[in-house]
């Protein structure tokens, strides 16, 4: 159920969980077997078989009287985009930005209608920000945006992104300040997990506008 939420170390899960990592280790090797997990990267994921399951299971325990690891699926699935912090709509412009689209050269070799989607969508939506913002929020947004790409998940965590950028914390939070200031992601403290900072409404919106067009085009 804790995959359900986001790619994580089997480390994080074991912290999260209160088991030795040797131990939560041993079940995602029997898992990934059986095909309801994978790993890439470091982080292990559900597959469509996996996340079907975890829903089943999820459902199931939450029909019975939550135990204390339901309790805190139900904190993760429960936390959504509404949680976001809204801030001013609408960027000013400031620059051209050219940076390069990571994403594209890290999956362009691989195949999956739902991953050529979220490609597609990544594009079209660093053509409609180019312009609109600076550099170093464009850079932090496609940090979100290539995660998105390689997840189908919206957010990540501060950690994992500061992690991702080896970046300063203070010049991270100031650029994601600015980016919630205008309305293009969200921050929200989650008291057990941490920081998340997500996509805003707007993004999403944009996203699945994106989508649509991609698979009309298709």
């Amino acid at each position: 159920m804790l995959l359900l939420s986001r790619p994580m170390r089997s480390s994080e899960l074991a912290g999260i969980l209160g088991f030795n990592s040797r131990y939560v280790s041993s079940y995602l090797s029997y898992w990934k077997v059986r095909g309801v997990v994978d790993y890439d990267s470091g982080y292990w994921y559900l597959t469509p078989k996996g996340e079907a399951l975890a829903r089943e299971v999820y459902e199931r325990e939450t029909k019975r009287g939550s135990d204390e690891y339901t309790i805190l699926a139900q904190k993760i699935l429960g936390s959504s985009i509404s949680q976001a912090v809204k801030g001013k709509s609408g960027a000013q412009s400031r620059g051209e930005g050219g940076e390069p689209l990571p994403f594209i050269a890290e999956f362009k070799d691989k195949t999956g209608s739902k991953l050529q989607e979220r490609v597609s969508a990544g594009v079209c939506l660093v053509n409609k920000l180019k312009g609109l913002i600076g550099e170093e929020e464009l850079e932090i947004l496609m940090t979100l945006i290539t995660h998105y790409t390689r997840w189908g998940t919206s957010y990540m965590y501060l950690d994992q992104l500061q992690e991702r950028l080896n970046a300063d914390y203070t010049w991270l939070m100031k650029v994601l300040r600015e980016l919630q200031s205008k309305g293009l992601i969200y921050i929200y403290t989650d008291p057990r997990l941490g920081v998340r900072v997500g996509f805003s409404k707007n993004i999403k919106y944009q996203l699945e506008t994106c989508t649509n067009t991609s698979t009309t085009r298709g």
